[in-house]
């Protein structure tokens, strides 16, 4: 390692001799640089760059005070305007992010410049940016009135703007300075290295799963460094684009190998379309340092991301090129389960020799400061560690005492770790270790126009390979995924907040967040296209999915919400409407509130798993559906913390399987609504209309002692969760009643039952032909592990049609505790 770092010192001596000859970064246009849609070559968007160099910006904001009769929002693809708005108003109320000197002008449908009238559904602002060449645009749309109202609780369409509004006005902007890796100024930075890497087992069969390895190398030219270098020098210049261009790579296949890039604010890294920068496989701290990082949800130091960054700004990925992190069954994945004699990042011994999920999960759960959970290539002491101290970020030695493991936990493809204003726009990205675009701790992201493909079912094993989840924001907010393409053999979009008391204790939620205009394909692993967690425990809200396609063979549900008790959190407030499902090994939507926990440690499922508010709305599926699925699949849910308020409306599914199928397992839901959906059975083309019709109870349920007074008992929810009932005694029975009035039959042919705390035996109840019910007698028992301050006494119960359910959770303690009413 001295070596290297003499050698890198000489390195930076050349380079700077070739600045004074050569000169550092051009502030040239980027002529031909300019993507589709909302330009990523463009200047920083805080208005802070070099007013000598001209912007690249393209990003339009309403103007401060133009009257919402014109402008009703200006997102990331669309501006809206108000009925009657004229294209020279519209004009007229815009203006650049970055107060650069832009031109603006409305088409029509055929391209065609309009002068003024109305606008029309199908015309598109198109911008040339101040320098002259680069270009953007964003569809026009006219205000629907209206639509709030038949949205009603389906959409929330005032949040919608202000996410996506908040998200365009910080897009990052670059000013016209242009760094290019392959400049005579980086000569000195690009070397020789061997790359060494696994071409099979000795057995010569990957089923033989204890056969070792067999490696193999190559000598290529690497271009870390100069990529490092360029946007080191881009960035201490006032910021601008990191170029790496199609042409120019010593390397005989024309790839640019690289280790992890570390990118600094102010900076688009831009991989023009015909490059390919590879990323070496030796897994290595030479070429992947340690850094901070996060592995599913637990914050650690360890391997850096392919393309990190930590704490910057106004940073960028972007460009038609090629990002391949050479990740196949041989490299890097093999320490997924740990074949072919290497370690497995599965093994969950808690007190394991080197670092795993068991190692990793044990200092999450004793809240072992971060800095202390180092994990490097062979279980060396790194010699400092990037840590954020007063804004800025450091270089440190590790605490005192600290010792480190060697690691298996795989890197992110990129991670912008506790940043601002991102872009990743238009790249190809392929053959990823772990996670692909997974920003943590982070706002204002937008992600789009990305194509990944990430196939692992196509060697060995089909299932469980790699967990290669196509974007993850994790405990980040102001989030918009919008024009991707993207098939991997996991999930295509997990939303994460943390894990345990990671997330509890030390993450914020994953909130304000838009997937649309996307397609998400699986093709054989079992996953979902969308998912919520299960690493959640910072929670999740606000989550709007629109306008997307879901297929693939492989693909099990397009929205998939999974989280346990000993995550805690919530996830609240999903919306998912206007899209098509093609295909779904199990469902459209699956709710699992008791998803398996992968390293549990004793006592520690102390929470209650929340999810709630979820909306689905317009969502058809294909004809090609497998006949046995069914619009839910709730596979669990905790009776003291039942999925609560899921709506369903407007919609056709194609099966031969029923709604009522998706309830017959799990019936721990409060307020399911279901309206208007249309059942086509593929095989006969027999419809079925499915309606809910909400049961409740009457506002007279009581805890009944043997002797004395009977307690009257409140229901809790959403919006009053800390509602406790003191009640002067252990046992009691409870008493009620079914409101009648909208199931009249309920005595003769509905069903209700009553379950304690975590018990799933129900008491005994009787329900009498008034509807009026009375259990058997119930008696508390505070010595349980997860008791803290209440009890849970919940009635659930449904009419024999399986989907009219509701579910009422009394929380309640003796008196001998202090109770709590109220919210």
């Amino acid at each position: 390692m001295k070596q290297h770092r003499e050698q890198q010192g000489q390195r930076h001596g050349a380079r700077a001799l070739a600045r004074a000859v050569v000169g550092l970064c051009t502030g040239v246009a980027l002529v031909g640089l300019a993507p589709a849609g909302n330009s990523a070559a463009v200047a920083v968007s805080s208005g802070r760059h070099d007013r000598a160099v001209a912007s690249t910006g393209t990003i339009v904001v309403a103007k401060p005070g133009s009257a919402r009769r014109v402008i009703q929002n200006v997102g990331t693809s669309t501006v809206t305007v108000g009925p009657g708005a004229t294209v020279r108003q519209t004009l007229d109320r815009l203006t650049a992010s970055d107060r650069s000197r832009q031109s603006r002008s409305i088409v029509d449908a055929s391209g065609a410049v309009r002068r003024d009238g109305p606008v029309q559904a199908g015309d598109r602002l198109t911008v040339r940016a101040e320098d002259g060449r680069s270009a953007g645009g964003y569809a026009l749309a006219v205000h629907d009135p209206a639509a709030v109202r038949r949205d009603g609780a389906y959409w929330n369409q005032p949040l919608y703007d202000r996410i996506d509004s908040t998200v365009n006005a910080h897009v990052p902007v670059f000013p016209d300075r242009r760094c290019d890796v392959t400049d005579p100024a980086y000569r000195s930075e690009v070397r020789r290295v061997t790359e060494r890497y696994a071409v099979g087992n000795e057995a010569g069969d990957p089923a033989a799963k204890t056969s070792p390895l067999v490696y193999d190398s190559q000598r290529v030219w690497f271009y870390g460094d100069a990529v490092n270098a360029a946007i080191k020098d881009c960035h201490d210049a006032g910021g601008g684009t990191v170029v790496v261009p199609p042409h120019g790579s010593l390397n005989e296949n024309g790839a640019y190998y690289s280790g992890a890039i570390n990118l600094l604010s102010g900076v688009n890294l831009r991989i023009e379309t015909g490059a390919i920068v590879k990323f070496l496989r030796d897994k290595s701290n030479e070429f992947y340092p340690v850094v901070r990082t996060s592995y599913e949800g637990t914050d650690l130091y360890s391997y850096s991301p392919l393309i990190y960054a930590l704490h910057q700004h106004d940073i960028a990925v972007s460009g038609g090129g090629t990002l391949d992190g050479q990740e196949d069954m041989w490299n890097w994945r093999p320490w997924k389960k740990g074949y072919w004699g290497e370690p497995s990042v599965e093994d969950k011994d808690p007190n394991g020799s080197y670092g795993q999920n068991g190692v990793l999960n044990r200092m999450n759960f004793e809240d072992i400061p971060v800095e202390q959970r180092l994990f490097t290539d062979d279980g060396h002491l790194p010699d400092t560690i990037p840590v954020v101290e007063d804004g800025k970020v450091r270089h440190v030695t590790p605490p005192a005492g600290a010792k480190a493991m060697k690691s298996t936990f795989r890197p992110s493809f990129i991670q912008p770790n506790e940043s601002t204003n991102v872009l990743v726009e238009d790249v190809r990205i392929r053959n990823t270790p772990f996670w692909i675009v997974h920003p943590v701790s982070s706002s204002n992201v937008l992600v789009r126009g990305l194509d990944i493909y990430s196939d692992k079912t196509k060697d060995f094993e089909v299932k469980g390979w790699n967990n290669d989840d196509g974007v993850n924001p994790e405990s980040s907010r102001d989030v918009v995924m919008e024009h991707n393409h993207v098939t991997v053999s996991d999930d295509g979009v997990a939303v994460k907040a943390g894990r345990n008391v990671n997330g509890r204790e030390h993450r914020a939620p994953s909130e304000r967040i838009i997937i649309r205009d996307s397609v998400y394909r699986n093709e054989a692993a079992n996953s979902a296209a969308i998912s919520m967690g299960s690493e959640m425990s910072g929670g999740i809200r606000d989550v709007f999915i629109h306008d997307n396609v879901f297929g693939g063979h492989g693909l099990a549900m397009a929205l998939k919400i999974k989280t346990n008790s000993t995550r805690g959190g919530a996830v609240e407030n999903i919306y998912l409407r206007d899209s098509l499902l093609q295909y779904a090994a199990r469902s459209l939507v699956e709710l699992d509130s008791d998803y398996n926990e992968t390293v549990p440690l004793p006592n520690a499922d102390a929470f209650d798993p929340k999810v709630r508010n979820i909306y689905v709305d317009r969502v058809d599926t294909g004809p090609d559906m497998p006949p046995a699925t069914t619009s839910f699949s709730f596979r669990s849910a905790a009776s003291r913390s039942p999925v609560e308020n899921v709506r369903y409306r407007d919609s056709v599914y194609h099966s031969a399987s029923t709604l009522a199928a998706g309830f017959a397992d799990n019936k721990n839901i409060k307020d399911l609504v279901v309206d208007n959906v249309t059942y086509i059975n593929p095989q006969t083309c027999a419809t079925t209309r499915y309606d809910t019709t909400p049961l409740h109870l009457l506002d007279a349920t009581r805890a009944v002692p043997d002797t004395g007074d009977a307690t009257r008992l409140t229901a809790a929810d959403t919006d009053h969760a800390d509602t406790v009932t003191p009640l002067p005694g252990r046992t009691f029975r409870i008493a009620g009643a079914v409101d009648l009035s909208t199931a009249p039959d309920f005595p003769r042919t509905g069903t209700l039952r009553i379950l304690v705390d975590r018990d799933d035996r129900p008491v005994p109840v009787r329900v009498r032909p008034d509807g009026t019910f009375l259990s058997d007698p119930i008696t508390l028992d505070d010595h349980q592990s997860w008791y803290r301050d209440r009890h849970y006494v919940a009635v659930n119960f449904w009419a024999d049609n399986g989907i009219d359910i509701n579910t009422n959770v009394y929380q309640v303690a003796v008196s001998t505790q202090r109770g709590r009413n109220g919210s």
